[in-house]
């Protein structure tokens, strides 16, 4: 009897050995945690994205940027460290028929040491004095998504110069971006058509919630009514640069503008962020330095990505 007793022992123990082993080895988890591995069985509940860093997004009309500007070092200078502030910016009033200019921005600030990449549209408007777009961003905490970068299709002609679509992600925020340089006196009926822009985006994919407007309204003084009736200042649309908000470097006028749809204001954008980067005051440059780096500021907000994608 005491033979039989210990053999039952050592046959347990070779089987509790055995079970451990198993476990340890990851062979046994999904069938004792199906939700762990197994196939078979799931909440439906995504996976929370790991711990990320806040984005930076933001709007930069840098006004006639040429060769004329490049040829200034320490108008570039300037320049080069505004794009480093940010990690993904929109350039408007790109004026360079040659297509120099928004590569040779890129090389000056990947030049010590940074990763940034660039995007940018064709040259657009209906006169001879053309603009191009382009967004520039860093590869370390934004990516862009490939082949989702295309010039809207205006086919009512209602644009001067068409918006410029791309999305990009970081962590678990997908984001569409829609950049407009809006023509000053017509800035009411082009604003306006800004909702049919984004009624395209989500017609196209409905599942898209994050989608940004943003650029050079000309929102404000004669050319735009900021109480008025325009269809984007209507129910689900959030203008977060609020009119008080001087963005131009020569006078006190609220040009710029993000708008951001319920999805993203009340999801990944963190309250109270959006602001008016002052680069005069923050690197001490003087007035006429300033006036010749650009008749604006950039305008941006800051985006959480350590969130559970809602796309």
């Amino acid at each position: 009897m005491a033979k039989k007793s210990s053999l039952l022992s050592l046959l347990f123990a070779l089987v509790l050995v055995a079970v451990i082993f198993l476990y340890q080895k990851g062979i046994l988890d999904p069938i004792l945690n199906p939700r762990n591995g197994g196939d078979d069985e799931t909440d439906g509940t995504p996976e929370p994205p790991p711990e990320s860093e806040p984005i930076k997004v933001a709007a930069f009309n840098i006004q006639i940027f040429g060769q004329s500007k490049r040829s200034k070092p320490e108008v570039m200078e300037v320049l080069v460290d505004i794009a480093r502030e940010f990690d993904v910016m929109l350039v408007q009033e790109i004026r360079d028929s040659g297509g120099e200019t928004a590569p040779a921005y890129l090389e000056l600030i990947n030049s010590e040491g940074a990763s940034y990449a660039y995007i940018e549209s064709e040259r657009l408007g209906r006169s001879t004095s053309k603009e191009s777009y382009a967004y520039y961003w860093n590869t370390e905490t934004v990516e862009y998504l490939e082949g989702t970068a295309y010039v809207y299709n205006d086919t009512g002609d209602v644009f001067e110069r068409e918006p410029y679509v791309a999305s990009f992600s970081s962590g678990g925020f997908d984001f569409t971006l829609v950049g407009v340089h809006v023509k000053p006196d017509d800035a009411e009926n082009e604003i306006g058509n800004l909702t049919v822009v984004v009624a395209s985006i989500l017609m196209s994919d409905p599942n898209e919630s994050d989608v940004i407007v943003m650029g050079d309204f000309n929102a404000d003084g004669g050319y735009f009514d900021e109480d008025g009736l325009s269809p984007l200042i209507g129910e689900g649309y959030h203008w977060i640069v609020q009119n008080s908000y001087d963005t131009m470097t020569k006078t006190d006028w609220t040009y710029d503008r993000m708008v951001l749809l319920d999805g993203t204001y009340l999801g990944e954008y963190v309250m109270d962020s959006c602001e008016v980067f002052y680069f005069d005051i923050v690197y001490g440059v003087g007035q006429e330095l300033t006036e010749e780096v650009s008749d604006h500021y950039p305008v941006y907000a800051v985006f959480r990505t350590g969130v559970v994608d809602d796309d």
